[in-house]
């Protein structure tokens, strides 16, 4: 089964070691959206979460397990954003939902399931893109 874990599964992780057994699961073949790497970095203040990146995230890189997305799946993304319901228009100008929007997009493109701990995020966006499989985790309180 592929999977792949939106940027606050990897932060809990990183933070107390939540959500270890979903990472480190056997029989499954791990991806990582090109997104998440960049919201990981932009988070990463200090030598030390930066030298945890590095060791975490290397052999997604050093495997090919690292997926961006195409020239059209930037297209079906601004189709995807056009019709979304005015309700959301606030929402959807925010970089957080479009983070969230095109890891939701990198997951489809595989066909993997997506394990987040935002289900505002992406009962919005899986109710408007069906091929996308999401698995809530409990958010990590600390």
């Amino acid at each position: 089964m592929k999977v792949m874990f939106d940027t606050n599964v990897y932060i809990s992780y990183i933070r107390s070691g939540h959500h270890q057994h979903h990472l480190e699961k056997r029989g499954t073949v791990k991806y990582l959206a090109a997104i998440v790497l960049m919201e990981l970095w932009a988070g990463a203040k200090t030598k030390k979460a930066e030298g945890l990146l590095q060791k975490n995230l290397k052999p997604y890189i050093g495997t090919g397990r690292l997926v961006t997305l195409r020239a059209e799946h930037f297209l079906a993304v601004g189709q995807f954003l056009a019709k979304v319901p005015k309700e959301y228009d606030a929402l959807i100008k925010t970089a957080r939902f479009l983070n969230d929007v095109l890891i939701a997009f990198t997951a489809s493109s595989i066909g993997a399931v997506l394990f987040t701990e935002d289900r505002d995020h992406f009962d919005i966006i899986s109710g408007r893109l069906p091929s996308l499989k999401v698995e809530y985790l409990s958010p990590n309180r600390i």
